[in-house]
């Protein structure tokens, strides 16, 4: 369990900052660095557990349909001491091994690393986020139900990325983010930032109808202020840019921008509470006004975070445009998601995390030979939840169960891609896993 609240932390403090809803929040290096609740010190060591897992799933291809596999993951990662070079790095992976024909063997590979460099007046950090995934990706640090990483805490998983958001079922995919990062303090509270990032999701499968790829670009400048000890606050002017490319692209398919200006308040409400919020107007513009008109949207991202002795919660809520997920060019989300983890004694720990989004495609699509103004429309659920419990000293077990549920408006307009989630599955996992106790580098 130590490797888990570890991970969390570094997850947590590592910065790896997704774009992909253009709903950024104000925190930066040196404005940030005093708020959150009771986050676990770090150690500056390698920790690391490998898993081995027995899925059970339920309609997931198909109604109706039963599939089971064997996985073998593992998981490992690593945070130095330093204050003026941080740096993190996280990497999460493994093989699905079905044990019926038709679906084949598959691996999964997320790669997170982020490197700072603080000195009195400035603050610089790059991070590159890197995920292989068959999936679209749900619960967990690596995104697949039933491994058995749903125990970490607070997460920060694939879900967050370019591959996040509306399921879908098969199609081998990458995404990816790389983000830059620049603060100058320019007074004793008061500090100007600016941060660029570039995100790529990529489908490997040349079928036309396994996916959309499509890049996005990102830049943001703000102004912030430290209000007191417990607040801050920010001002920022956000630009992105989505291109869709790839055998599924066309004029169907218009590049689109956003541009939105974000007021964002965050405050430390206690020792066990602390909340942030962003919002703002943002404007959507595109290569083809007739498909994506041009309109004036309100983008948003909110929080509340607890921790307190063995127990820590979260509930998020964010609305702003992304890019689609690989099935529509470019979406309208309203999503909000949830976790809490708790701990009892040194043998048991029990994590619940749940998420929902609504998301509406931005362009107009065909009914017959005719444009209607009533876009995609998908409602995503899924939720999922783990038992642990240590079984000596270095191995511990788990049971998880994983639920999700898609549906769209689409019967009457255009076929959405075959892959695409319709319906319900569910997700049953059993496994063991081995956990070391830390090890310093250089003492293998």
């Amino acid at each position: 369990m130590k490797i888990r609240i570890v991970m969390s932390a570094l997850l947590l403090t590592a910065n790896f900052v997704c774009h992909a809803q253009a709903v950024p929040t104000a925190e930066s290096p040196l404005m940030s660095s005093s708020l959150g609740p009771n986050l676990p010190s770090l150690d500056g060591v390698v920790h690391y557990a490998l898993s081995a897992s027995e899925i059970v799933q339920y309609g997931y291809y198909g109604p109706g349909d039963v599939s089971h596999s064997t996985d073998l993951s593992g998981d490992i990662a690593y945070t130095s001491k330093s204050t003026v070079r941080p740096f993190g790095l996280l990497f999460a992976g493994g093989v699905i091994l079905a044990n019926q024909s038709g679906q084949g063997t598959s691996t999964f590979w997320n790669l997170s690393a982020s490197q700072g460099y603080i000195t009195r007046h400035w603050a610089f950090n790059i991070s590159d986020s890197f995920s292989f995934l068959p999936q679209s990706p749900t619960t967990g640090i690596s995104g697949i139900a039933g491994i058995g990483d749903i125990g970490a805490f607070p997460i920060d998983s694939p879900t967050t990325g370019p591959a996040g958001g509306i399921l879908t079922t098969s199609g081998d995919r990458i995404g990816n983010t790389l983000t830059g990062s620049v603060e100058r303090q320019i007074a004793s509270n008061t500090s100007i930032s600016g941060s660029g990032s570039w995100s790529i999701l990529h489908y490997l499968d040349d079928n036309a109808e396994q996916g959309l790829d499509n890049t996005q670009i990102t830049g943001i400048v703000s102004l912030n202020q430290r209000l007191d000890a417990r607040s801050s606050a920010s001002l920022s002017a956000v630009y992105s840019d989505y291109y869709f490319t790839g055998p599924n692209s066309g004029p169907d398919e218009p590049n689109f921008t956003t541009r939105g200006i974000n007021l964002s308040y965050s405050r430390v409400l206690s020792r066990s509470f602390s909340a942030n919020i962003s919002a703002g107007p943002q404007w959507v513009s595109s290569s083809n006004g007739l498909l994506i008109p041009s309109a004036i949207n309100v983008a948003v991202s909110a929080g509340l975070s607890y921790g307190y002795r063995n127990t820590h919660a979260s509930v998020t809520y964010s609305r702003g445009v992304n890019n689609g997920s690989g099935v529509i060019p470019g979406a309208l989300s309203d999503g909000i998601s949830g976790a809490v983890g708790h701990t009892w004694g040194r043998n048991w720990l029990a994590s619940l995390s749940a998420a929902y989004t609504h998301t509406a495609g931005l362009t107009q699509v065909l009914n017959g030979d005719s444009l209607v103004s009533t876009n995609e429309v998908f409602d995503t659920v899924y939720g999922g939840g783990q038992v642990t419990r240590r079984i000596g000293t270095h191995f511990s077990g788990y049971v998880s169960y994983t639920a999700q549920n898609q549906s769209n408006n689409n019967a009457n307009l255009l076929a959405t891609p075959f892959n695409v989630l319709n319906g319900t599955s569910q997700t049953f996992g059993v496994g063991i896993t081995f956990s070391p106790r830390s090890t310093n580098l250089g003492q293998f």
